[in-house]
């Protein structure tokens, strides 16, 4: 019963890990944490880095870097949270207006 699980497991991280994420239009982004922007917890993160922006929809992740490969970032090269951002990247590794990715062909 072990083994059969351990190959279910394995087939299931080798899609997983291939998987590619469409960002269209924006960047992939490999961010340590997100959260909404109506929340205290965005108040907070925005004014701990003295960030002033109107009209922010979406996530905002914090913790962030680019995935900078040819095909846009896949699964294996973010073992955190993956979106797609359109808004700006603050050198703070703090980025606006994400979305979180969707796997696609």
């Amino acid at each position: 019963m072990l083994s059969l699980f351990l190959i279910a497991s394995a087939v299931f991280l080798s899609i997983l890990a291939s998987a590619k994420y469409h960002c269209d239009p924006g960047i992939t982004m490999c961010c340590t944490n997100t959260t909404t922007t109506n929340t205290t917890a965005a108040e907070n993160i925005l004014a701990a880095y003295s960030i002033r922006e109107s009209g922010l929809s979406g996530l905002i992740g914090y913790g962030c870097s680019a995935i900078k490969t040819a095909d846009n970032g896949s699964v294996s090269e973010c073992i955190k949270e993956t979106v797609c951002c359109t808004g700006r990247y603050y050198s703070s590794g703090v980025t606006v207006n994400c979305t979180a990715t969707v796997a696609g062909a």
